[in-house]
């Protein structure tokens, strides 16, 4: 399944290179009047430049989500983020071609021509293809399980854009009792044939309570596949169900010898840009300290203590953003505006109070990519309530991560067990370009 959809990000990425590169000649013979196949006498010269270009659009790309899926969830969706899109690569190719010492030509109109024909093209070429996938490659599934589960409510919307048609959903019970018209011998098979199935997801856990798994077995035919719903929900939604996790599922999915080089390059990333980091902002210190001590009484720096790696506590800094107050230890804070200081709203809607922590990822306390650290009470809390919560200190946790690009701040144990889905995901798929992936959405975050 994740090769599938590998194999699919990689045909889009494709596409677009094409179409980036196409759109550079018709820009070039628009701007040249020349339609000859490599028209205007700079040609090469613009083609290394917008090369260089071209691989930031794809950042770009990739931080809006043009990636992730088959399906456009709404035409106004879509046209949002192109719109997006064309404002940012205006915005690098300026910065690009007009504050660059190193690069001699300065295309206002090739450029201002290359972004608008490619976002014609990316608009055109998706809708085509969504039609496309919509109307004929989508894979038929049917899934065997309650249909009152929590995971099949939650994945049931999102089939469409991940590329499935959902044509029933059976109730085991119906199949062994032969009840709801469901009867012979040879169900669900006749199903699996006439509707051409190509997927049958498979709720384990309900076939077991059941007692009908082998019953159930004899009538699959074995032309399709077959996936559990755990293996599916996880595919679907990028998280773990927790009641699918237990001692045997750590032992298989995190105990992986083979991270040596990914945890030896990330630290390697850790330091270098926590240094570039922490070089900005003691440029900036100076001035942000001054103003806080105008605008309130208080030191200039929050430090808290934080469950870190191994379950280690550490000492996590943050630049002050709140009044001092009686309840600033409380374990849930939701409604603390009233607190907040003047400047602290300022740090904190362009981020610049959690750089401090670049500090913390140049010691080895945090790295720029894993599950968002815990106030050591919160954390302890959490470890009593929340089953295997302490498999998440088994890696570094993170200035940004998963579950914090996908789920709000947790106010209560619910939510808390909500983000711990994502964190597993992370943890048993990390790798050096999902970090990086992780970082440009949570740019794209930064942005919105």
């Amino acid at each position: 399944m994740e090769k599938r959809r590998l194999i699919f990000k990689i045909f889009l990425l494709a596409t677009d290179i094409f179409l980036m590169y196409a759109s550079l000649l018709l820009a070039l013979a628009i701007r040249y009047n020349d339609f000859s196949f490599l028209p205007g006498i700079q040609t090469k010269a613009f083609l290394l430049d917008f090369s260089i270009i071209h691989l930031f659009w794809i950042l770009i790309l990739y931080s809006l989500n043009f990636y992730e899926g088959i399906a456009v969830k709404s035409k106004l969706d879509f046209v949002k983020k192109n719109l997006i899109f064309v404002s940012l690569a205006s915005i690098v190719g300026f910065i690009y071609f007009y504050l660059n010492p190193w690069t001699d030509i300065s295309p206002k109109t090739i450029l201002f021509l290359d972004i608008i024909i490619f976002s014609l093209f990316l608009y055109s070429w998706r809708f085509v293809l969504n039609f496309f996938f919509s109307k004929h490659l989508k894979k038929k599934i049917i899934i065997i399980g309650n249909s009152g589960e929590k995971e099949l409510l939650e994945i049931v919307p999102e089939l469409g854009r991940n590329g499935f048609n959902l044509v029933s959903i059976i109730n085991p019970c119906d199949v062994i009792e032969e009840k709801n018209g469901f009867s012979g011998s040879n169900f669900p098979k006749e199903i699996i044939e006439r509707e051409k199935i190509d997927l049958v997801v498979l709720d384990l856990s309900a076939l077991k309570e059941e007692g009908s798994s082998s019953k159930i077995f004899s009538k699959l035919p074995l032309t399709v596949d077959y996936l559990s719903l755990t293996d599916f929900y996880e595919y679907i939604t990028r998280k773990i169900p927790l009641e699918s996790v237990d001692e045997i599922w750590f032992l298989e999915n995190i105990s992986k010898p083979n991270k040596k080089i990914y945890e030896a390059s990330k630290r390697i990333f850790d330091i270098a840009f926590s240094l570039v980091g922490l070089a900005f902002l003691s440029l900036i210190l100076p001035i942000i300290a001054v103003i806080m001590k105008i605008d309130s009484s208080g030191p200039i720096f929050y430090m808290q203590k934080r469950a870190g790696k191994n379950g280690k506590d550490f000492l996590f800094y943050k630049l002050r953003s709140m009044k001092e107050s009686d309840d600033q230890h409380n374990k849930w804070r939701v409604n603390d505006d009233n607190q907040i200081t003047r400047v602290g709203k300022f740090l904190r809607r362009i981020n610049l109070d959690e750089f401090p922590q670049f500090y913390n990822i140049l010691k080895g306390d945090l790295s720029f990519v894993g599950p968002r650290p815990e106030w050591i009470k919160l954390a302890r809390l959490y470890e009593k309530e929340i089953p295997f919560y302490r498999q998440r200190y088994l890696v570094r946790p993170g200035f940004t991560g998963w579950a914090q690009i996908n789920y709000p701040a947790s106010s209560s144990i619910e939510e808390a067990k909500e983000k711990f889905k994502y964190d597993l995901y992370y943890i048993k798929n990390r790798s050096f370009f999902g970090d990086i992936a992780i970082i440009l959405k949570t740019i794209k975050l930064l942005i919105d």
